[in-house]
């Protein structure tokens, strides 16, 4: 019994091998599951509100001793939000792998937000969105008054489009990992978004309505299109998040 027991144990540790690139999937549950995400490195927990489409949609992945966050979305992956399956903003459906911040943001409060992003692949696609400042509740629902995404392969800002500092491609950012900071300040109703320390939109107006309760989002959240074949998949990496309280002057 006893040499039965440790040849179990030495088939388990085999198992558990270290690479260059570890993967370890994501707890996974579906529409209205609550698995956290936060790292040691993060200082503010995130949540699948919306649920994901599998359970490699999210997961966690250790490379050269670091572990980051790893979204993964397909072709057809309808989000599972209340209106993800409704034709609205010029598409059929929408599609979606993302989280939301557990807590929220206090709205006479100004932030600096910092993080490392790496795109893996895609965002060639149609207003492909990685990171949103959204104040949707129970009770308000509203849309984000600030967005981050690529479409077409080019970086584009908000909602309205707000006018860029410095154009962004992402053939030249592809597979590199980049810093990026979001100053949002709400007293005074604008953001700055800077990329490897370089200011990418300067002043860009955003609002939050008197209901809403503003929080982050990460992942990919896209329309979707019927006639698209293939996987039409992007890929996205995370790490570092990190929300400081920007004191007064």
């Amino acid at each position: 019994m006893r040499k039965f027991l440790l040849l179990i144990i030495i088939v388990f540790l085999a198992g558990c091998k270290t690479s260059s690139e570890m993967l370890s999937t994501a707890g996974y549950f579906d529409t209205g599951g609550s698995t956290t995400y936060q790292d040691k490195d993060w200082n503010i927990a995130f949540y699948d509100n919306c649920g994901l489409p599998e359970s490699s949609s999210a997961r966690w992945v250790t490379e050269g001793g670091e572990t980051f966050l790893r979204f993964t979305l397909k072709n057809k992956q309808v989000g599972g939000c209340d209106s993800d399956g409704f034709q609205r903003h010029g598409a059929p459906y929408w599609e979606r792998a993302e989280i939301k911040q557990a807590s929220t943001l206090k709205k006479d409060t100004d932030y600096t937000l910092t993080f490392k992003v790496r795109f893996v692949k895609g965002f060639i696609y149609d207003r492909e969105d990685f990171v949103q400042l959204h104040q949707s509740v129970k009770g308000c629902r509203l849309g984000p008054p600030m967005m981050f995404k690529f479409t077409g392969g080019q970086l584009i800002g908000s909602t309205w489009r707000v006018p860029l500092k410095k154009k962004v491609r992402i053939n030249e950012v592809i597979g590199k990992w980049i810093d990026a900071k979001l100053e949002v300040n709400f007293s005074e109703s604008y953001f700055n978004f800077y990329l490897n320390y370089e200011i990418i939109m300067e002043e860009s107006d955003f609002l939050v309505d008197s209901c809403g309760e503003p929080h982050f989002k990460f992942g990919i959240y896209r329309p979707g299109d019927e006639e698209a074949a293939g996987e039409r998949i992007s890929i996205v990496d995370f790490d570092k998040i990190w929300l400081v309280e920007k004191k007064k002057k």
